[in-house]
């Protein structure tokens, strides 16, 4: 019996399983982190499988371990900003929907905004200084991880951990004002 040639599906086949695997394997970081990052676990689920349909579409994909998960992570990671970009444009146009509106706005709705955005200005203001710069070039600037770290002299990595800091912080702060 004659061996036949692999073909394209065979190709398909082999780089869904491992896309497959690798997924299994990475799902729970992958989790964690976007949670973490978005601040909304069903965001982060959707987030993930995102990042699982981009990867089963990526063909081109070194097989190492450190390379796979760097590309997942960075894919995740762009997704995230992506959903960031959304909810931007969401607020703006509820802003612009909401100047149009005939008479006041709900006090208590404008006194709470207000007084988030207090808490958030105040959690900013307390970070450490290069954190709170992470932070604001990032939030503010729109710059990449890796242009804030090539700006600051400092790694990537030190980069991400000083923007995580800062979110959580900024979380924490709206979580024990909205216990009250």
């Amino acid at each position: 019996m004659a061996e036949r040639d692999p073909g394209p599906d065979d190709a398909a086949e082999r780089h869904a399983a491992f896309a497959t695997r690798v997924f299994e394997r990475l799902r729970r970081p992958l989790l964690r982190y976007l949670t973490d990052l978005l601040g909304r676990r069903e965001d982060a689920e959707d987030a993930v499988q995102d990042t699982y349909l981009r990867l089963l579409g990526t063909r081109q994909l070194e097989r190492s371990d450190a390379r796979v998960r760097a590309f997942v992570f960075k894919v995740a990671t762009n997704l995230a900003y992506d959903r960031f970009r959304q909810r931007r444009v969401r607020l703006v146009e509820s802003d612009a929907a909401l100047a149009q509106l005939e008479g006041d706005p709900a006090p208590d709705g404008t006194v709470d905004v207000e007084q988030a955005l207090e808490r958030i200005k105040r959690a900013v203001l307390e970070l450490k200084p290069r954190c709170r710069q992470v932070f604001l070039m990032r939030a503010v600037e729109e710059l990449g991880y890796e242009d804030i770290a090539a700006r600051l002299g400092v790694s990537k990595r030190t980069v991400e951990r000083e923007m995580q800091h800062a979110l959580e912080v900024c979380q924490r702060r709206l979580a024990a004002r909205t216990r009250r």
